[in-house]
């Protein structure tokens, strides 16, 4: 099934790259390109088998994710954005994630972190909200939302690990109002709509909590938990997005890039030698992700928890990946001449792309302080 996963993802690159523009200029994903993910059933590609989906491994996860950000970046982002939240499926009740995931086009998109207000009601919550960056929700069936649990107008106690009660919901998209708000510079063909979320009960059936979720169906990978699930993605979209830099600036440079009387910049000292840095800390970086995922997989898989220090080191793994192919994909970008500013051009969108997924929450630097203190406590 894993195998079969990328198989079909490289088959659509070919559409994904000829619907780019189309993607980019409309704000959101090509109705072509979010139809062919459906019928694909990629968009269930990390949803629990006993729900319907592929549950998809680690390596698959990222080699599904970095051939559709290779093939364009917008594209590969809505992909991770819609099939992570549409993970999310399993930590709540079965029954609620199969009508969630009740036909190929089901998922999910939207913003879960604890944005909204959710008060406790008779078998549900009563949630609210406003929300900004909902990637994929052009074409979802599903809206997320974030919320901190009140009660008498005051957040509940947070957990023992001091993070607040968040109930994360999954509204169907009708029940909320998309806002638009996305212009911008990079990343324009997601769809990252702002949305709201006026008040309304949600069965408890379609909630979970984002610091506490359980699992109610699935294998290891769902035991990870939300965040790291999302660490998971973040590194196969941007290695997607590196790797296709490099391509690009190596066939500029193949075809005859050179500076007036000089020799091609290829057989120069200044171009060769970050070509082959930026090479291989990609190819590093990327080792370095897997190591980590398989090590924490093996790790819950012999009945031992995952440790505050895995956990912390995911996430500063993804952001380690995402500087290492940002810098890469800038450096491919000075060093191509007017091919990269010419419209239309993919070492640009490259750069625009990367730049954008660049600053995301989940990949901030500081989750190099977040490792380190358990790291130094470790000594």
């Amino acid at each position: 099934m894993s195998s079969d996963a990328v198989a079909r993802i490289r088959e659509l690159r070919s559409l994904i790259e000829a619907e780019a523009e189309t993607t980019e200029s409309s704000r959101t994903l090509s109705p072509k390109v979010a139809d062919a993910f459906a019928d694909a059933g990629l968009f269930h590609l990390m949803v629990p088998a006993e729900i319907g989906g592929m549950e998809a491994d680690c390596d698959t996860i990222i080699d599904v994710l970095a051939e559709a950000s290779y093939a364009d970046g917008a594209s590969g982002w809505s992909l991770m954005a819609n099939i992570n939240s549409t993970a999310y499926v399993a930590y709540i009740h079965p029954e609620a994630a199969r009508e969630v995931v009740a036909t190929k086009a089901g998922c999910a998109a939207g913003m879960f972190a604890p944005v909204g207000m959710a008060v406790k009601t008779d078998g549900g919550y009563s949630v609210q909200g406003k929300y900004q960056f909902g990637s994929g929700s052009g074409h979802s069936t599903y809206i997320g939302c974030g919320a901190i649990v009140l009660e008498n107008g005051q957040p509940l106690p947070p957990h023992a690990s001091g993070m607040p009660q968040t109930r994360c919901s999954f509204i169907p998209k009708e029940n909320a109002v998309m806002m638009d708000g996305w212009d911008v510079m990079g990343l324009t063909g997601t769809g990252s709509y702002d949305y709201a979320v006026p008040e309304q009960v949600v069965d408890e059936k379609f909630s979970f909590d984002l610091f506490d979720a359980a699992p109610t169906t699935g294998g290891t990978l769902f035991h990870l938990g939300p965040i790291v699930l999302a660490s998971i993605c973040h590194t196969g979209w941007v290695l997607g997005v590196g790797r296709r830099a490099i391509d690009e600036i190596r066939d500029i440079s193949n075809a005859g890039r050179a500076r007036a009387g000089q020799a091609p910049v290829k057989e120069q000292q200044f171009f060769a030698r970050p070509f082959a840095k930026h090479s291989l800390a990609i190819e590093a970086a990327e080792e370095l992700n897997r190591k980590i995922y398989r090590e924490i997989i093996a790790t819950v898989e012999s009945g031992q928890p995952m440790t505050h220090t895995m956990f912390e080191r995911t996430r500063a793994a993804s952001t380690y990946i995402t500087e290492v192919c940002e810098e890469a994909v800038i450096w491919a970008y000075r060093n191509a001449g007017s091919k990269a500013f010419r419209n239309p051009s993919v070492l640009q969108r490259c750069m625009r792309d990367v730049s954008v997924g660049g600053r995301h929450m989940f990949v901030d630097a500081k989750n190099y302080e977040d490792l380190t203190k358990p790291l130094m406590a470790e000594g």
